[in-house]
């Protein structure tokens, strides 16, 4: 028998001869000048006729959809409903997506957005554009949604229609056939104007409509008899068919009827009728009655007779509660109200045996006609447990993949426990049914079917089962400790079953390896390498490789914990040319989107990262595939952090703590603390930071990863050291150095000794830090790695100076300051000796030249066009670079002029200097100040005016080292070509003198060390700046002698005579006169 192609769920019901009831049509027409037309009204009283004759009479084009039991699995809705926009527009080659389990934490945006689409679909069709019903009420297309009320009430599936039917678009409009009134969840639609009510004083019939319905039946009949009938039904469709038909048997009218519910009415009046008809008719309709689906050829089967198209014509011809379904004449439909009653007639009329074995045959009959759930309903009602079990174990796979769960799971409960418990297969089935939402009991299920699979000798079971266990792990994100178990379960099927009985199973189970070594055994580097190999060549060949996200994306996150960026770059390039196509499913998008993301932010392109976690999570938000959101927020919150934006990570921080704690998933609770107290660390919380660490303590040591055990010892580390206990923080992060070596996880060794050696730096003890600082920073340069976990921009901007003041990588790390935009250190004590190398964007020299260097690059200027610029530059270092009035500049570069126009020469003149300078902003202009931001912009003079102050700060120590720095930086006299510009001479002398007097006060500490070259060599770099100077003259003297050079000091006594002389025409003082002549003596 061929299978049926069109479901008679979502067949229109066909027309026989009906009352044209243009008195209803006109309220139709008026109640489509809304969205939603709802229909109620008993059962029997021609709703279903009524509209189907209405959008006949207008020409409307529809889908018609079958309300039934089984849409209380959404899955089950979305499904049917998809099939009937492919008929209505076969044109549109995209399916409708599938409500897979996903889904369902989103199921109202999945809904609403699954409205969406079909609405589009069926919005332009030409044969709708052109009925008159879009003439006529704005409606191009109706959806009808009949039998509403056989949806169980605690359903969501009324919370899905409901979200649906608020998105309708001009142009569509949806009819609702019910018994009952709209349930709660349709309350908003109507209390906002959405929703036309026709109740059932509208549809019963009025006695010129009963009259007319009599009469096309019984041409002859009386006025007075019409009027008996129509009074007695009270306008009821059924009971006026139900008299017509016992007139037509009897020739007399029925004057009464029972004084009871229409239910039971019918039944009266059709039991009267039915205990008339031929014995044989009987049967024929008490048999197929069974059947869903009442095609000639089935019943024919079914029954064993030859006439069974004559019967159902007979039976539709007199509208005896029979609808036609298709054009031929071979398909129809009993009316509710007439197959109830026939299955109550059926139980009297046979026994328990014999219905069991109608059910049975009917069933078998849908099996094969591929009317499944038909068929599976049937075997449930004739307690065929051994048959319906055949069924799921056949037909399992085919509806997981539509998402219907739930139907799948009815079913297998429906078989008998033992018979479900000694079957493998339905195990497997029944855990597959729990998996997306029960892990523990799932993986329990899978546990037991894999032992009976073992029983049997089945390779592929168990397999299959395995390879499940292994997935319910890395779904929970947790207690992957327990998968040690799996690896010996798996090496014994690999004994006995050394080759894997399909390639599809090769797949599974490889790919379930893989991923079980990732999570647990990241110290079997080559055993991962090879299955990850042999799993890639597969999916290249697998024709749905989109259905393996989970293993790509754990595949993924082992090259981060392992460092190799590399090749993760070159796995999310082939992973998206193999996944991501126009009909990639929400789920396989958003993880890829996560994937890109996080390889964005451990190589510290935090922006890249920002957008694309941004849109991974808008497409979760517009598709209902919320799985990935605790992720998605987690690492939108790192990078907000990374990236310096504290206030933005503090709301995505809230955002996943939600999602987080609504998932239960121990790794995305884990991932919150972590960012929470990295936030903490930020804003230099510890006890928070701690606090938060210590929360996820047992929890990170079930899930058992040697990966978030190290970067929770990284985060710890921290959060001790700024508490101040330093001995614990350097314990933990030799911890997480020693795990990352064990695990040869390269980048957590580099993110543990970075931190290890800062400790180290910060307790003053470089001979231990510079070995780790080396050995991190050699790591970065040969894998590239820029981001830092628990990231601090204090923390690498001092690890940063400390590497160029002792010359370690310093192009890699100019490189990782420029990507990171690391600040140089706000206090950096002796660390400020290396800011001359620190890649400032702007550098600018004014000792001894005027220099603009812009990201080491010198810049050139030519014309008249920079000049006044430049000389802005100029005025603000001159007047000390911080906080300098407006005014004050003003006044000095445009003396003669006043008012408005010097104020717009001042803002024209800032406009160009900041744009000569490059971006960042390194002039800052607020309340009326100017300021030469000193972490975007290093001018010699103004850091060498902070190392003269420091020099002569009291207490201040090493000080010969920063006089050491004063004398490099002093280079020549400030803006020597400007010596004649009248803002530039004090600073000059106050820069001279403070270097003069940096200069002795660092030759006499060398001079009481007793380090007398290089005091000389200090002393000629004062003569050298100020040859008038008589002091430094005198002590390279008492330098000189102290060496026992008096030669040289006796040269140098007459050098500064000549000098003196020449310039001043003065001879030496007195002083220095007095020690030339001690020296002369003691020859």
């Amino acid at each position: 028998m061929a299978k049926r192609t069109v479901s008679v769920k979502i067949t229109r019901p066909g027309l026989s001869g009906p009352v044209e009831r243009t008195r209803l049509f006109g309220i139709l027409d008026a109640g489509m000048q809304r969205p939603v037309t709802w229909l109620s009204s008993p059962a029997g009283s021609g709703k279903t006729t009524l509209v189907s004759s209405y959008l006949a009479s207008r020409g409307s084009s529809c889908i018609w959809y079958q309300c039934d039991k089984g849409d209380s699995d959404p899955a089950t809705f979305f499904y049917y409903m998809g099939l009937a926009a492919r008929n209505a527009a076969p044109s549109r080659k995209a399916p409708l997506p599938l409500f897979r389990p996903e889904y369902l934490p989103g199921a109202n945006t999945f809904a609403r957005r699954y409205f969406e689409a079909l609405y589009g679909r069926v919005a332009d069709l030409p044969a709708a554009r052109s009925s008159p019903v879009a003439r006529g009420s704005g409606a191009s297309f109706a959806i009808v949604l009949d039998n509403y009320q056989d949806v169980p009430s605690d359903s969501p599936f009324h919370d899905i229609i409901a979200g649906g039917l608020d998105t309708i678009p001009d142009g569509i409009r949806v009819i609702i056939v019910s018994r009952s009134d709209p349930p709660p969840q349709m309350a908003r639609l109507a209390a906002n104007g959405r929703v036309s009510l026709i109740g059932y004083d509208a549809v019963r019939f009025t006695f010129g409509e009963s009259k007319e319905l009599v009469r096309e039946h019984i041409p002859g009949l009386d006025e007075g008899s019409i009027r008996t009938m129509h009074e007695n039904a009270e306008g009821w469709a059924a009971g006026i068919i139900l008299m017509l038909e016992r007139t037509r048997l009897e020739g007399g009218v029925a004057l009464s009827s029972p004084d009871t519910g229409y239910e039971r009415v019918f039944d009266y009046f059709a039991g009267e009728i039915f205990d008339k008809a031929d014995r044989g008719v009987q049967d024929f309709l008490l048999k197929t009655v069974f059947l869903p689906t009442l095609s000639v050829p089935l019943a024919e089967r079914l029954t064993r007779t030859g006439h069974a198209g004559e019967v159902f014509s007979m039976l539709n011809r007199h509208n005896y509660f029979t609808e036609r379904l298709s054009g031929d004449g071979r398909d129809y439909r009993f009316h509710p109200l007439f197959r109830e009653f026939l299955l109550n007639r059926s139980k009297v009329r046979y026994g328990p045996d014999e219905l069991a074995a109608i059910r049975k045959e009917a069933a078998l009959l849908m099996e094969e006609l591929g009317q499944i759930e038909d068929a599976a309903r049937l075997y449930l009602d004739a307690s065929e447990g051994q048959y319906l079990a055949r069924m799921v174990i056949r037909h399992a796979r085919e509806f997981l993949r539509q998402g219907r769960n739930r139907t799948v799971a009815e079913w297998i409960a429906g078989i008998p426990a033992e018979m479900a418990a000694g079957n493998p297969w339905l195990l497997y089935w029944k855990a597959m049914c729990s998996f997306p939402f029960d892990m523990p009991l799932a993986r329990e299920v899978f546990e037991k079917a894999l032992a009976a699979f073992k029983a049997a000798d089945d390779a592929a079971g168990q397999y299959l089962c395995w390879a499940r266990i292994v997935d319910t792990y890395g779904y929970e994100l947790d207690e992957w400790r327990r998968l040690d178990d799996c690896f010996g379960v798996f090496e014994e099927l690999r004994r006995g079953y050394p080759s894997f009985p399909t390639g599809e199973i090769d797949l599974i189970a490889s790919s379930r390896m893989l991923i079980a070594l990732i999570l647990r055994r990241t110290d079997r580097p080559r055993e991962i390498l090879r299955w990850s190999r042999h799993v890639m060549e597969l999916l290249q060949a697998d024709p749905s490789p989109e259905d393996h996200m989970d293993t790509i994306f754990f595949t993924s996150v082992y090259y981060l914990w392992k460092g190799d960026y590399h090749k993760n770059a070159v796995l999310l390039e082939d992973a998206q040319a193999l996944v991501l196509h126009k009909k990639t499913p929400p789920l396989a998008v958003v993880c890829i989107n996560l994937m890109k993301g996080i390889h964005h932010w451990v190589t510290a392109n935090y922006g890249p990262a920002l957008q694309t976690l941004s849109e991974g999570l808008r497409i979760s938000g517009e598709s209902g595939v919320h799985i990935f959101d605790s992720l998605l927020w987690s690492f939108r919150a790192a990078a907000e952090m990374a990236s310096g934006n504290l206030e933005s990570a503090a709301v995505s921080l809230q955002n996943q703590m939600k999602t987080a704690f609504a998932g239960g998933r121990s790794l995305d609770i884990s991932f919150y603390h972590i960012n929470a107290a990295w936030l903490a660390i930020l804003e230099n919380n510890p006890s928070l930071a701690i606090e938060n660490l210590e929360a996820i303590t047992a929890k990170v040591a079930r899930m058992g990863n040697p990966y978030y055990h190290a970067l929770w010892h990284i985060g710890m580390a921290q959060a001790r050291f700024i508490e101040g206990n330093e001995g614990d923080a350097a314990t933990h992060a030799g911890t997480a150095r020693r795990i990352g070596m064990s695990m040869k996880s390269q980048a957590i060794e580099w993110y543990s000794s970075l931190v290890e050696s800062y400790f180290l730096f910060r307790r003053g003890e470089d001979g231990k830090g510079l070995p780790l600082l080396r050995r991190a920073l050699e790591l970065g340069r040969r894998n590239g790695y820029a981001h830092l976990e628990f990231h601090q921009p204090g923390l690498m901007g001092i690890l940063c100076a400390k590497a160029l003041e002792h010359k370690i990588e310093p192009e890699y790390v100019k490189e990782l300051i420029r990507k990171l935009g690391l600040l140089p250190p706000a206090a950096p004590g002796d660390l400020t000796l290396s800011t001359e190398d620190w890649p400032y964007p702007v550098k600018v020299y004014t000792l001894g030249r005027f220099e603009i260097l812009t990201n080491n690059e010198a810049l050139v200027f030519s014309g008249k066009v920079q000049k006044k610029p430049l000389e802005m530059l100029k005025a603000v270092i001159a007047f000390g670079g911080a906080n300098v009035p407006a005014e004050q500049v003003t006044d000095t570069l445009w003396p003669d002029t006043e008012g408005d126009l010097a104020r717009k020469s001042f803002e024209v003149t800032l406009s160009r200097l900041r744009q000569l300078l490059g971006p960042g902003n390194p002039i800052r202009y607020s309340g009326g100040q100017l300021s030469i931001d000193p972490l975007f912009c290093r001018v010699d003079s103004l850091v060498l005016e902070d190392v003269l102050e420091r020099i002569f700060k009291s207490g201040q120590r090493k000080t010969a080292t920063l006089c050491e720095a004063a004398i490099g930086l002093y280079k020549g006299h400030f803006l020597p070509s400007d010596a004649g510009v009248t803002f530039t001479a004090h600073r000059r002398e106050v820069l001279k003198n403070g270097f003069l007097r940096a200069v002795i006060t660092a030759g006499r500490s060398l001079e009481e060390a007793g380090q007398w070259e290089r005091a000389v060599e200090y002393y000629m770099k004062g003569v050298e700046t100020d040859q008038l100077a008589e002091v430094f003259y005198q002590r390279l003297m008492v330098c000189y002698h102290h060496l026992g050079n008096n030669a040289e000091a006796a040269k140098t006594y007459r050098r500064c005579r000549t000098v003196l002389g020449e310039n001043l025409g003065i001879r030496p003082s007195g002083q220095t006169e007095a020690l030339y002549a001690s020296m002369v003596q003691g020859q």
